[in-house]
C-alpha cells in the first residue's frame, strides 16, 4: 500500500466518522469536505511536478475509498430493511485500469448473483443511494446493473462493453461474485474471440485516425483521440490482452515486440499525455480532450515551461507534445501492420498465431526483396555490412511504388547510429539521394518514408531540427516538418493534376529539366526557423548552402538553390503589397531572381509553399497577383528594350483604341480622361476597362446636371469575376477628404471582404476609386441586393447632413459574426518603409482581422490628415496584412519626419487592436 494511500485512509478515518450511521446522503458535507481535501492534495502534487501516470493513479485510489466507504454505507442501511442479497461493485474502463483525470468518467457495475427476472429491491436501493450521491458531489458516473450472465452477454455483443469490462477491478463487496465474473468473461468473452475482437479493434483504430485526418500534427489536437493520444497506446494494450492477457508494454518487450528503448518512450509518451490531460481539465474546468490553440499558452506556462531565447513557450510544450505522439502514432502503427500482414517475424506470430498465414510471394530485388506491396530485406545484418543499402533501400521502394515492411521500419531504427558525419558526405548515399530527388512527382512519398524511419533528419540534419517543431505563426497549419512534406506533396501532384487552375503550373513543371534544386529548396527553405531566426529565410539560406557543399551540387545548382530558399516568401509578398503598375517594382523583382529558370522554380516553390500552409493562404486573388508579377518579370527577362518600351505610355494608340470603342460624342471627355489620369493609371487598365470608366465618370457628371440635390453621390460600376472568386468595384466622385474611408465603410455594412483598393485622383479634382472586394465566403459579388445596400449606405455618408457610419457597421458585426479561429494571440505589427518608392511611405500593418477593421484604419489615417494612395489587403486564416501608399496630402510626398510616424504609428496601433 502507498503512502499516499495511507494518508487518503487515514483522513477518510477522520473526515467520515459518522458517514455509515445514517444514509449515504445524509453525510453529503462530510464526503464534500473529504473530497475537497484530497483533491487540493491532489493539485498540489500535480503542480510539483508529479508524474500524469502518478496523478491518475492516486485520484483512482480516492475515489476507491470514497467508494468502498459509500458502499459499505448504503449496503449497511439497506440490509436492515430486505434480505441481502450477494453485490460487487466493480470498476470498469479508465476507472477500472487506475486512471482517473480530474473531470474523467467514473465507470462502475453494479454485479449481483441473481438470475431472474428484475433487480432485487435491496440491490435497487443500494444502487440509488450510491449513484444519487456520486451525481451530488459532482461526479460523472457510467454505470450499469447486471448479473454476471447479463454483463457476459452484453460484452459480447457489444466491443466497447467488452473493452471495458477486460479492464475491471473489484472494488467492494462479494469478493468471491467478481473473481467468478473475471473467470467466466475470460473463458466466455476472450477465448475463442481474439481473432474478431482484434480486427473490430483495428478497424476502429483506422477509422479513429481518419477523423484526424491520419496526422500527429493537428493545430489543435485532441489528447485522447487524436492520432499517436492516449487511445492509440491503450488500444495497442486491449489487443495484446486478448492473446496472452497482458496489459503491460513489459510483456510486449519481454516477447520482443518491442525494443526496451520503444518501450521507453511510449510509455515515457503515455505519462506525458497523462499529465496533459489533468492540466487541461484543471484549466478547463470540464471534462475535454482537445488542445485549444488559445489555450495551449497558458497549457505551457501551467506545465512549468520556460520562456526561452528564441522560443515561445507555447512552441516548446507542443513540440514536446507531437514528439511523444509521434512516437506511440508510429510504434503501434507499426505493430498493428505486422499484425495485419500475416508475414510477421517470429516474435510477432508468437504474439497472434492465432492469425491465418497469407501467401508468401516474392519478388526478388537484389538486397531486397517485394512481398505484398512492401519492401523487405534480404539479410537482418545487410546494413551493417554495407550501410549505403539504407539509401538504396528508398530508390528501390520510389522505383517499385513500395511501402517499407514494419520489419524493415524496425531495422531503420535499430540501425540509425549507422548515419554518420561521413555517411551524410559519403558518394554512395549522395548519388541515390539525388536520383531519388530527380524522379518528378515521386520524390514526396519517398521523403515521407524517410522521416517516418527518422532517415531523413539523420542525413539532412539541417531538416531533421523542424521535426514537430511548432511556430505559432497563424498562416502555418502544421508543424514544420510536416509543412515541408505537404509542400513537396503539393508540387508532386502537379504532375498528373487535370485542375484547370494549377494546369498553368504543370506547364512549368514538365518544362524543367532536373528538378533536384526545387526539391532540396523546399526541403530546406524554412530550416531556419529551427534557430528562431526573424526572418528565418536568411538562416534557411545558411542552411542550403552547408547542404549544398555536401552534396556537391555544381555551382550553378549552389547559386539557384540559395537564391530560391533566400527568396522563398519573395514572389508572394512583392505581389501582394507593391504597386505591380510600377515598372521599378518589376525591375527590382527581376533582378533578385536574374535569370528565366530561376523565375519558373521560385513560381512554383511559391505555389507549394502557399498551398502547403493551409488552403486559405491561397486564394484566388493571391494566386492572380502572383501570375501578373511573373508574366511582367518574365516579359522583363526576354527583352528588357521591349519591356520599357511598354510601359510607356503610347497615348495616341490607346486613345485611337477608345474612341473607336466609344460614341463620338465622348471625344472631350476622353481628351479630359487622358490629360487628367496619372501614367500608372493606364499601365494598370485594359482599353475595354479604361472605356467602362469612362461610361462611369459620364453618369457621374449627368447626374450632377440632373439632380442638384445630389451633389455628391459617385458614380459607380459592378463587375462579378465568379471564376476569380471577386467582384471589381469602381467609385467615381469629387476628390474629397474621407471619400474613401466612407466606401470602406459602406463595403463593410454589407458585409464584404475588400481585397484591393486603388486609387487615381484626376487632375480635375475628380478621383477613381477601383476596389476588388469577394463575399465573406470568398465568393463574388453578384447579389444586387448587397451592391443597393452599398449604394445606399454610400450616398448617405456622403449627404451634407451628418450621419455616423458606425453604428451600422456595428450592426453588420451583430448580425453577420465573424470571429476568426487564433486571432486572439496575433501580434499587431506596424512598420513604415521609405526606401521601396520615391514619392510615398509604405506603411505595412499586421494584426488580427475583424470586420470594418479597414475602416478603422482609414479613419485613423484620415483624423492624421494622411492621404492615401493605394491599398493593398490581404485577410488569411482570420489575420489582417494590409500595405498602404501613403503621402502628405499638400506634397504629395513621403512622410519623413520620425516624431510624426512615431505618432502615426502608435495610433494606427490602438485603431488595429480596438
Amino acid at each position: 500500500m502507498s503512502r499516499h494511500l495511507d494518508k487518503i485512509l487515514a483522513n477518510a478515518e477522520r473526515q467520515l466518522a459518522g458517514s455509515a450511521a445514517g444514509r449515504p446522503n445524509e453525510s453529503l458535507p462530510l464526503y464534500k469536505k473529504f473530497l475537497r481535501i484530497e483533491e487540493h492534495r491532489l493539485r498540489l502534487k500535480h503542480r510539483a511536478g508529479g508524474g500524469g501516470r502518478d496523478i491518475a493513479a492516486r485520484r483512482s485510489d480516492l475515489v476507491d475509498v470514497l467508494l468502498e466507504r459509500l458502499f459499505t454505507a448504503a449496503t449497511e442501511h439497506a440490509s436492515r430493511a430486505s434480505e441481502n442479497v450477494p453485490l460487487s461493485l466493480i470498476a470498469l474502463g479508465g476507472y477500472g485500469r487506475g486512471e482517473l483525470n480530474p473531470f474523467s468518467d467514473v465507470d462502475v457495475m453494479f454485479l449481483h448473483a441473481e438470475n431472474g427476472d428484475g433487480v432485487p429491491a435491496y440491490i435497487g436501493e443500494t444502487v440509488e443511494q450510491i449513484l444519487y450521491l456520486l451525481w451530488d458531489i459532482g461526479f460523472k458516473v457510467g454505470h450499469s446493473t447486471r448479473s454476471i450472465k447479463e454483463a457476459i452477454a452484453q460484452a459480447n455483443h457489444d466491443m466497447l462493453t467488452k473493452t471495458a469490462m477486460l479492464e475491471s477491478r473489484f472494488l467492494a463487496g462479494d469478493q468471491e461474485l467478481a473473481r467468478q465474473f473475471r473467470k467466466q468473461f475470460r473463458a466466455r468473452c476472450v477465448v475463442g474471440f481474439e481473432k474478431e475482437y482484434i480486427e473490430l479493434r483495428m478497424r476502429d483504430q483506422t477509422a479513429r485516425h481518419a477523423k484526424f485526418g491520419n496526422n500527429v500534427y493537428r493545430q489543435e489536437p485532441n489528447v485522447k483521440g487524436g492520432c499517436g493520444g492516449l487511445r492509440d497506446y491503450q488500444n495497442l494494450l486491449w489487443m495484446t490482452y486478448f492473446k496472452e492477457g497482458a496489459l503491460t508494454t513489459t510483456h510486449l518487450v519481454g516477447r520482443d515486440w518491442l525494443s526496451k528503448p520503444e518501450q521507453r518512450r511510449i510509455d515515457a509518451a503515455y505519462d506525458f499525455l497523462l499529465r496533459v490531460r489533468t492540466q487541461l481539465h484543471y484549466l478547463s474546468g470540464r471534462g475535454t480532450d482537445v488542445l485549444h490553440l488559445g489555450q495551449q499558452e497558458e497549457l505551457a506556462r501551467k506545465l512549468s515551461y520556460p520562456e526561452a531565447t528564441g522560443v515561445q513557450r507555447n512552441e516548446a510544450f507542443m513540440k514536446d507534445y507531437y514528439g511523444h505522439t509521434r512516437n506511440i502514432f508510429r510504434i503501434s502503427e507499426r505493430i498493428t501492420e505486422q499484425f495485419a500482414s500475416g508475414h510477421s517475424s517470429g516474435r510477432v506470430r508468437a504474439l497472434f498465431g492465432f492469425l491465418p498465414r497469407a501467401r508468401a510471394d516474392r519478388e526478388p530485388l537484389g538486397d531486397f526483396f517485394a512481398r505484398q506491396q512492401q519492401l523487405h530485406l534480404q539479410k537482418p545484418d545487410a546494413f551493417k555490412r554495407d550501410s549505403t543499402l539504407m539509401m538504396r533501400a528508398f530508390q528501390v521502394a520510389e522505383e517499385h511504388n513500395l511501402d517499407l515492411s514494419p520489419e524493415l521500419a524496425d531495422l531503420f531504427a535499430r540501425n540509425l547510429s549507422l548515419v554518420t558525419r561521413t555517411y551524410q558526405y559519403a558518394k554512395g548515399p549522395r548519388e541515390i539521394f539525388r536520383a531519388i530527388l530527380s524522379h518528378k512527382g515521386r520524390v514526396g512519398r519517398v521523403l515521407r518514408a524517410m522521416h517516418r524511419v527518422d532517415f531523413l533528419g539523420r542525413y539532412i540534419p539541417e531538416f531533421g531540427q523542424l521535426t514537430c517543431l511548432v511556430q505559432h505563426e497563424f498562416f502555418h497549419r502544421y508543424t514544420a516538418d510536416e509543412h515541408t512534406l505537404v509542400c513537396i506533396d503539393k508540387l508532386d501532384a502537379l504532375v498528373e493534376t487535370e485542375e484547370p487552375k494549377l494546369i498553368p503550373y504543370r506547364r512549368l513543371f514538365e518544362q524543367i529539366g532536373d528538378p533536384v534544386v526545387l526539391y532540396l529548396a523546399l526541403l530546406l527553405h524554412d530550416t531556419g526557423r529551427a534557430v528562431g531566426a526573424r526572418p528565418h529565410s536568411e538562416a534557411s539560406a545558411l542552411f542550403a548552402q552547408r547542404v549544398a557543399s555536401r552534396l556537391q551540387l555544381s555551382p550553378e545548382e549552389r547559386k539557384s538553390l540559395i537564391l530560391l530558399v533566400d527568396h522563398h516568401v519573395t514572389l508572394s509578398n512583392i505581389a501582394r503589397q507593391r504597386n505591380l503598375d510600377d515598372p521599378q517594382t518589376i525591375l527590382e523583382f527581376a533582378r533578385i531572381v536574374k535569370n528565366q529558370q530561376n523565375l519558373d522554380l521560385l513560381m512554383l516553390l511559391t505555389l507549394a509553399d502557399g498551398q502547403g500552409t493551409s488552403a486559405e493562404a491561397w486564394s484566388d486573388w493571391k494566386e492572380s497577383l502572383v501570375w501578373n508579377l511573373y508574366h511582367a518579370t518574365r516579359k522583363y527577362l526576354i527583352d528588357q528594350r521591349a519591356f520599357h518600351e511598354q510601359t510607356k505610355i503610347a497615348r495616341d494608340t490607346l486613345v485611337a483604341s477608345v474612341r473607336s470603342a466609344l460614341p463620338e460624342d465622348y471625344a472631350e471627355e476622353i481628351e479630359a480622361h487622358f490629360d487628367f489620369m496619372p501614367d500608372n493609371y493606364f499601365r494598370a487598365f485594359s482599353v475595354r476597362e479604361i472605356v467602362a470608366h469612362l461610361r462611369v465618370f459620364r453618369n457621374f457628371l449627368t447626374q450632377l446636371d440632373a439632380d442638384a440635390t445630389l451633389p455628391l453621390a459617385p458614380g459607380i460600376r459592378w463587375e462579378p469575376f465568379p471564376e476569380q472568386g471577386h467582384s471589381v468595384v469602381a467609385f467615381c466622385g469629387w476628390d474629397r477628404p474621407q471619400f474613401l474611408t466612407r466606401i470602406v465603410g459602406s463595403l463593410s455594412v454589407v458585409p464584404l471582404n475588400i481585397l484591393s483598393a486603388d486609387t487615381y485622383p484626376r487632375g480635375d479634382n475628380l478621383i477613381l476609386h477601383v476596389f476588388r472586394v469577394c463575399t465573406i465566403d470568398a465568393q463574388a459579388v453578384t447579389d444586387e441586393t448587397q451592391w443597393k445596400l452599398v449604394h445606399e449606405t454610400l450616398y448617405r455618408s456622403l449627404m451634407p447632413e451628418p450621419f455616423d457610419i458606425e453604428p451600422a457597421i456595428e450592426a453588420a458585426r451583430e448580425q453577420h459574426p465573424y470571429r476568426p479561429k487564433a486571432t486572439n494571440e496575433f501580434p499587431t505589427s506596424i512598420t513604415f518603409d521609405n526606401k521601396v518608392h520615391p514619392n510615398y511611405t509604405l506603411i505595412e500593418i499586421e494584426t488580427a482581422d475583424r470586420l470594418g477593421l479597414l475602416f478603422d484604419l482609414l479613419s485613423c489615417l484620415d483624423e492624421e490628415g494622411v492621404y492615401v494612395a493605394l491599398a493593398r489587403v490581404s485577410t488569411e486564416k482570420g489575420a489582417a496584412r494590409d500595405t498602404f501608399y501613403v503621402a502628405n496630402p499638400s506634397t504629395q510626398h513621403r512622410i519623413t519626419d520620425a516624431a510624426r510616424i512615431e505618432a502615426l504609428q502608435e495610433k494606427l496601433q490602438t485603431a488595429a487592436q480596438a
